[in-house]
This record gives structure tokens, C-alpha cells and sequence, in this order.
């Protein structure tokens, strides 16, 4: 099981990006049972500030709906996900605070890894980043 960033869905519901189809077919991968993949709460809380800080309220509404559909049972973030995120931005202090947490989530959960198209994640030696572009060569 492989926890999934946000990134891989602003990509496939933005513009024109070379990692637009990739993401979309992952997506639709995930939403016809052939890829066994999650997400964490964070994830649900990023669209939701991504889309109401660019003033697309209900598009960002409508999203996290969709996804919660897709996803019933969210990984949750507890306080052992806040610290062992703690412990990861101490070894690796350029990181993003939300991608400590999801790299924690992956850690705490036994996850494959996570699915990004952030190269950040390439710098923690316990996760592996599934690349959406290479992933689709493969699908």
C-alpha cells in the first residue's frame, strides 16, 4: 500500500503540466481497484487550503468530498505521527513541515512508501518516492 500526496492530485486537476496524465491515470487506478493506495487526513486539509487561499472554495469543497468517497477511512494523524514528523524534520531540516508529516504517516503505517511527484522525499533514506511519471510507464 503506497500513501498518495496531494501534489499527485493538484497536477491531475490543474492545467497542462507534464505529470497532468500520469496523475489522472493514477487516479483512475486507484478508483477501479488496480492500485492498492491511501492517503492521511493532511492530505484532505492541503487541497482544502490549496483551492480556498486561490478563491475556489467550492471547487476545493466538491475535491476533498470526491476524494473522501474514494478513500472512507483516511489515515489519521496522532500525536506519535506529530513526533516521529518531529524527528524526521531533525534529520532532515529543509523539508516542508506537511511532507514530514506524510513521510511519519508512511513510517508509523508500514506504507511501500509515498506516491509525489516532490523530489524532497528523495533525501529520506527509510521512504521511497514512487514517481507518478515512472509509474505510468509501468501501467
Amino acid at each position: 500500500m503506497k500513501l498518495i500526496d496531494a501534489n499527485v492530485f493538484v497536477y491531475a486537476l490543474g492545467e497542462q503540466h507534464e505529470y497532468r496524465e500520469a496523475c489522472q491515470r493514477l487516479i483512475a487506478d486507484v478508483r477501479a481497484g488496480r492500485l492498492a493506495a491511501t492517503i492521511d487526513v493532511e492530505l484532505l486539509q492541503e487541497l482544502l487550503h490549496i483551492y480556498h487561499r486561490i478563491g475556489r472554495t467550492r471547487f476545493a469543497h466538491d475535491i476533498v468530498l470526491d476524494i473522501c468517497g474514494m478513500f472512507p477511512e483516511p489515515l489519521m494523524v496522532t500525536r506519535g505521527t506529530m513526533l516521529a514528523a518531529v524527528s524526521v524534520l531533525a534529520v532532515h531540516p529543509n523539508l516542508e513541515s506537511r511532507d514530514a508529516v506524510h513521510a511519519a504517516v508512511v513510517l508509523e503505517n508500514g506504507l511501500e512508501g509515498i506516491i509525489s511527484a516532490d523530489r524532497g522525499f528523495d533525501r529520506i533514506e527509510s521512504i521511497t518516492r514512487f514517481d507518478p511519471l515512472e509509474m505510468g510507464k509501468s501501467c
